[in-house]
């Protein structure tokens, strides 16, 4: 036999299965060549194997080049002997990780008993760590793996088969491909449970009908569909709103993958807006984000705060809340300003009056149910007891913040009759006579006499029998003169004179 030439050794790992499985059985019995006088009689049928056939017959390699002829005769050499020329394919072994070194006969047939192994003879139950191959085992393992190399060196060129497949994750850093989501030899069912091995939120507790991916992403483009996918499950919705372009986008507010935190995603649009509303600030506590109605923009205030809602017999029944506070802070400042902005005119005339300056002193301290003012007399005792029937309802009177008479009730609007009478015009008014309640003014009306003084009246005035002004005169109305009266009171004798008569005056003048 010629020596080994360097060319020939070199033959590369690939180039040599491929070589070796194209000889393989393909030449057909031979007939036995007659061997070195050293070489065993077996010789004559290994020969013929298909490894002998490449290295000897093809590429005349010398027996001793594999084997160690003086220790070990014609044994198998094992992986020493082929890293003589087959260091780079020894060395990384079949497994593709550094000195694996499997026999390299377990895969190469040097022996006519044993035809060349196929991958999936071994590969069809598991292999260590390597789990047994069921998808693709129909496939050439060479269409994707190289022998002598990582057994994903090429899982990159899965596209050349599945050209309909174009994987955006590849695009991604530290991406292996198909092989990130697909065990190549698992079905393709088993890649949507391996989401969550780089996704955070798949790791996450998720929400019912959230869990599978596959739902709302598209395999392989991974683009969530957006409003049609959410649409898709959960129905066209009204949103608060209406209309808005940001609240009929679905993902404006919810997290796909945390669809319950969407009432914290209110902020990340109304920034302007500083909820200071009890002891949380989700802004879904009044406002629906999925109302019955699209008008519906917030809930009634007594949705919550039924019990200070103010009743029917409340000063404030039927007022607003926001009459008084201002959305989503809902801080009051002192009860005066706060009354100020309905009740101005009331505070103004108040402040003339020390007494009615403070709202609470009359209305109470509640300002969701503030009580009628009370009697007037529980400050105003003095008053109260001195005023005459018909007077102790102060307000008819007088203002009730100020205090002062009303301008648009004097006497005569009570006392009409009285206000036409002899007296309407005298100095003074009423009160000259009168008091409408104590402790100041006239307690009892003075005598007629402290105005009308006998010495100046005439006539029939002076008459000491007609001293008593009352007899013919009451304090408002005009004198008593007619007959009945003069002739029932006083003078009876003359009853029968001048029955025709219906006045005594027409001929008893009293003024001159």
């Amino acid at each position: 036999m010629r020596p080994l030439r360097r060319r020939d050794a070199t033959l590369g790992g690939l180039g040599l299965v491929v070589l070796l499985g194209s000889v393989a059985f393909a030449t057909g019995p031979r007939r036995p060549a007659p061997g070195p006088a050293n070489v065993p009689a077996e010789w004559a049928t290994a020969r013929l194997g298909a490894g002998h056939v490449t290295h000897v017959d093809k590429v005349h390699v010398e027996c001793s080049d594999c084997h160690d002829l003086a220790r070990a005769g014609f044994k198998d050499p094992g992986p020493p002997g082929c890293a003589r020329c087959h260091a780079r394919e020894v060395h990384l072994g079949h497994g593709g990780e550094p000195n694996d070194h499997q026999a390299c006969v377990a895969c190469h047939a040097f022996s006519t008993t044993k035809a060349m192994a196929s991958c999936i003879s071994c590969h069809a139950q598991a292999q260590g760590k390597s789990a047994a191959v069921t998808h693709h085992a129909t496939i050439p393992c060479t269409s994707c793996h190289r022998p002598h190399e990582a057994p994903s060196a090429a899982a990159v060129e899965c596209t050349g088969c599945h050209v309909e497949r174009a994987p955006q994750h590849v695009a991604h850093a530290g991406s292996h491909g198909c092989a990130d989501c697909h065990n190549p030899h698992a079905t393709a069912r088993t890649a949507a449970e391996s989401c969550a091995a780089c996704h955070e939120q798949a790791r996450r507790a998720p929400a019912a009908g959230h869990g599978k991916c596959s739902a709302c992403h598209q395999p392989h483009s991974f683009v969530a569909t957006g409003t049609a996918t959410c649409v898709g499950c959960h129905g066209t919705k009204p949103t608060l709103g209406g209309s808005l372009p940001r609240h009929a986008v679905c993902t404006s507010c919810h997290e796909p993958h945390a669809p319950g935190s969407a009432a914290r995603a209110c902020k990340g649009c109304h920034v302007e807006v500083a909820v200071h509303h009890g002891t949380e600030a989700a802004c879904t506590g009044c406002h629906a984000p999925h109302p019955a109605s699209a008008t519906d923009v917030v809930a009634a205030c007594t949705t919550c705060h039924a019990a200070i809602a103010p009743s029917d017999r409340s000063a404030h029944a039927g007022t607003a809340c926001i009459t008084c506070h201002r959305p989503h802070d809902f801080v009051l400042t002192s009860s005066a300003t706060l009354c100020r902005s309905c009740h101005s005119a009331e505070i103004r005339r108040a402040r003339t009056n020390p007494g009615h300056r403070v709202c609470a002193t009359c209305h109470g301290e509640s300002v969701h149910a503030p009580t009628a003012a009370p009697a007037c007399g529980t400050c105003h005792q003095a008053e109260q007891a001195s005023a005459p029937q018909g007077h102790r309802a102060c307000v008819l009177c007088h203002d009730p913040h100020s205090g002062s008479p009303r301008a648009t009730a004097p006497c005569s609007s009570c006392h009409a009759s009285e206000a036409s009478g002899k007296h309407a015009h005298v100095e003074g008014g009423c009160a000259t006579c009168h008091r409408v309640h104590g402790p100041g003014g006239v307690a009892v009306a003075p005598a007629c006499a402290a105005c009308h003084e006998r010495a100046g009246l005439a006539a029939l005035h002076a008459i000491a029998g007609h001293a008593d002004c009352a007899s013919c005169h009451t304090p408002h109305g005009p004198a008593g003169v007619e007959r009945a009266m003069c002739t029932t009171k006083c003078h009876t004798a003359q009853r029968e004179h001048q029955p025709d008569a219906t006045v005594c005056n027409g001929c008893h003048v009293f003024r001159r």
